[in-house]
Parts: structure tokens; sequence; C-alpha cells
């Protein structure tokens, strides 16, 4: 079976791996969107939230670098989590002129009980990959989404 016959609905649009990409990641964001939505959370909201969770307490520079948006849409973002009481703001400690973003318990908490559900829709869209896969699509995606090392371990 050749790659264009594989493709299923998709072989109209041949190799266009942009429109694949594109396709894939709007499936990929509307499982997630259902999967926040009992957590008040958008894809964006709960990538920063995991961000903070995962790396301690980056500047809202650093953040923006990692999830390559605009800083004004992190702060935005940012003062939406901390309305909520998930994330708080805290002086730099060897830089006045900045501020760190940190995840308060309650963000930690819904972002483990989020994590669940979107692993859940993961694992419901990519029920056609095998384990192997999987790690294979991963480690694609990460190359292509971060060519360079890590942006929070090369920032500031």
């Amino acid at each position: 079976m050749n790659r264009i016959h594989r493709l299923g609905p998709f072989s109209a649009h041949g190799e266009n791996i942009g429109l694949l990409l594109a396709i894939s990641s709007g499936r990929a964001v509307a499982a997630a969107r259902e999967s926040l939505a009992p957590y008040s959370l958008s894809a964006r909201s709960y990538s920063l939230l995991e961000q903070l969770v995962l790396t301690g307490a980056p500047t809202q520079r650093q953040l923006a670098d990692a999830l390559a948006l605009d800083p004004s849409q992190i702060v935005a973002l940012v003062d939406s989590l901390e309305d909520r009481g998930l994330a708080e703001r805290r002086p730099h400690p060897d830089d006045r002129r900045q501020k760190t973003v940190v995840a308060t318990v309650a963000g930690e908490t819904v972002y483990m009980e989020a994590k669940e559900q979107i692993k859940a829709s993961l694992d419901t869209l990519l029920t056609g990959l095998d384990p192997d896969e999987r790690v294979v699509l991963a480690d694609l995606l990460h190359r292509i989404a971060r060519p360079a090392s890590g942006a929070l371990e090369d920032a500031g």
C-alpha cells in the first residue's frame, strides 16, 4: 500500500505535511478544550500552569519563550490564573526588576486533575498509534516545536 492511499480521507492532500499538522493540531486542541472545560482552563492557560508546576518559578519572559507566545499574552494568562488563585507573581530573587510566577497549591491540584483528563483525551486521539509510534511522534513533534534545547533552560 503506498503512502498516499494510507492517508485515507487526507489522500487528496498527498504529502502536504503542513496541512496534516494543522488538522492534527486542530483535533488535539478540540480534545484538550473539551477535557479542560470542567476546570475553566484553555489549552494556553493549562500549558502555562504546566510550565509553572514543572519548572518552578520562571519569569514571564521565560514563559513567553517556552510557550512561543507574545509577552502580553503571558501577562493576560498569568492575570487570569492569579485571579483564580492558581498562580502568583513573586519578586525575582536576583533581579528586583523582574517577577517570577509560581503555581499555588490550588494551581498544582487543578493541574494534576486536568493532566489526567488531558492524558485520557490524548489516548483517545492517538488510538491508532501503538506505544512505539507514540514515542516516535512525540520525538518528532518535540524536534519541530523546539529545534534547540528547551527555552526555559536557555532563557535568562
